[in-house]
């Protein structure tokens, strides 16, 4: 049997797979069920995830678990509580999608053409993450990717140049898509 390092299963998502995924995107997710059931301020969110993901670690029998089946579980789980009302509004959806600008500015600087097989590369993950159904990419990075693209030690008015280039890319890319938030850091 294979174990990931976090001890959780592979979240399948369509034909990818993801090693890491977080309490906080389950949490919201919860959150925002309660809220739509008339809980505004409901604090059992990271209780019942801190919970589900003893379950998964410990009990769970499979190495691999899809969205569809994590969010059933927190249904079950969260009916089992008496939540009833909370569950009906939990919806399923896949997590934030990360993209480390700093690990696509190293591949580009490997093939030689560094900014243009940058651009293409970064360009290929957003396209991945929109696949993915996920409405919240997480990029970050991006001064060490700006560095490290420019060669440059200390930041210059090359490395702003690029970083705007890289954001004004970023965000006209992501704007495509209506439901989509880009978190740039």
């Amino acid at each position: 049997m294979i174990s990931l390092a976090s001890g959780l299963p592979l979240l399948q998502i369509g034909d990818r797979g993801v090693s890491e995924y977080s309490s906080e995107w389950l949490e919201t997710s919860i959150r925002r069920a309660a809220e739509e059931a008339g809980h505004a301020e409901w604090w059992f969110a990271p209780d019942i995830v801190r919970s589900l993901f003893l379950y998964l670690k410990e009990r769970f029998q499979s190495t691999v678990i899809t969205v569809n089946q994590l969010f059933e579980k927190l249904r079950l789980t969260l009916t089992a509580l008496g939540f009833q009302d909370i569950a009906k509004h939990l919806h399923d959806q896949v997590p934030p999608y990360k993209i480390s600008l700093l690990q696509i500015a190293s591949e580009a600087s490997v093939s030689g053409s560094y900014e243009l097989s940058f651009f293409q590369r970064l360009g290929a993950s957003l396209d991945e993450a929109v696949v993915t159904g996920t409405d919240l990419i997480h990029a970050h990075g991006i001064k060490s990717a700006v560095r490290k693209l420019c060669g440059a030690r200390r930041w210059g008015p090359s490395c702003e140049r690029l970083q705007k280039e890289i954001l004004a890319f970023m965000e006209e890319r992501a704007g495509r898509e209506a439901s989509l938030t880009l978190r740039i850091v």
